[in-house]
């Protein structure tokens, strides 16, 4: 899942993530790839800051960063690292692993 999950309404992320679950091979695994927010509140401003940053340096205009960031509040809804994990390990996933990080963003490998 590639920035799928934090689109998904957090009363149905439990119920999906346990059908993913049961659908996974004996020892497969989910990649799940999301947006996250940091434990702290400066954190994640820094973050932020930076991954505009970041857009403005690729040619983003100041509209179209404003339009986007405009068009995914209340639609996208990121959970905390900490919440990525105890969802995939409370839906039985033996063993949660992050493999990627950048910014606000993290790769979590999820093995049943």
């Amino acid at each position: 899942m590639s920035l799928t999950l934090q689109f998904v309404r957090p009363l149905q992320r439990e119920r999906l993530i346990g059908a993913i679950f049961e659908g996974l091979n004996p020892q497969g695994c989910l990649i799940l790839v999301e947006k996250v927010l940091a434990e702290e509140t400066l954190t994640n401003r820094l973050f932020i800051k930076h991954y505009y940053e970041l857009k403005r340096r690729n040619g983003y205009s100041e509209i179209e960063i404003a339009q986007k960031r405009e068009a995914l509040e209340n639609v996208l809804i990121p959970y905390r690292l900490r919440e990525n994990e105890e969802l995939l390990r409370g839906a039985a996933f033996r063993q949660v692993d992050i493999f990627f990080k950048w910014y606000n963003f993290c790769g979590l490998l999820a093995t049943k």
